[in-house]
């Protein structure tokens, strides 16, 4: 027994028409109404204070300056090989975010090469005929945020080395808090940090 119905079958709302033959209304043209808006306060309020991010870059620039006035910059140490002699130095130039290291080989104790090499980085220098000594090693380096300790490694051939030789070397490590450790033996060596 089937009963009589009223109902019409269901129609799904894609194939559904108006009553003039147009398409259904949106019955949910509201968010995307909202959603264009609060987009648009949005881009209002973050174009018209452009200035708060470069007052935020200056104001970290200055603090960054501030601790940098703070550091100490410069460290010398002597470094003995066998007979050889040369000063250590570095010089954190906080300003503009680097660190020169130098090995300069002293005239009291004589040497033919010296090395220095860090972070991919490496100089050398030899002793050439009319020269009895070599000039100063230098490698710049950049410095981390936050500053780290930085590991080289310091060469120094005396005046027995000769080319082709294997030079002496050491691992330091010299940090921006003023220590230079031996990397190998973990003794901290004396040094000058101003």
């Amino acid at each position: 027994m089937s009963r009589p119905t009223d109902r019409l079958p269901y129609t799904p709302a894609s194939q559904q028409r108006a009553a003039d033959g147009g398409p259904p209304e949106h019955r949910r043209v509201w968010p995307a109404v909202a959603t264009v808006v609060a987009l648009g306060l949005a881009l209002a309020f973050v174009w018209s204070n452009p200035k708060d991010g470069e007052r935020q870059r200056e104001q970290h620039a200055a603090e960054r300056k501030a601790a940098a006035a703070d550091r100490k910059s410069y460290m010398t140490s002597e470094l003995t090989f066998r007979k050889a002699k040369a000063h250590l130095s570095a010089n954190w130039e906080w300003e503009e975010g680097k660190i020169v290291i130098g090995l300069d080989p002293t005239l009291a104790a004589p040497s033919n090469y010296v090395q220095i090499s860090g972070q991919g980085q490496s100089n050398s220098q030899e002793a050439l005929p009319h020269i009895p000594w070599p000039d100063a090693a230098e490698i710049t380096l950049p410095i981390e945020d936050p500053p780290q300790a930085i590991t080289v490694r310091v060469a120094l051939g005396d005046e027995d080395w000769m080319k082709g030789d294997t030079a002496p070397s050491r691992m330091l490590r010299l940090s921006p808090e003023g220590t230079l450790t031996d990397v190998t033996t973990g003794k901290e060596l004396p040094s000058r940090f101003s």
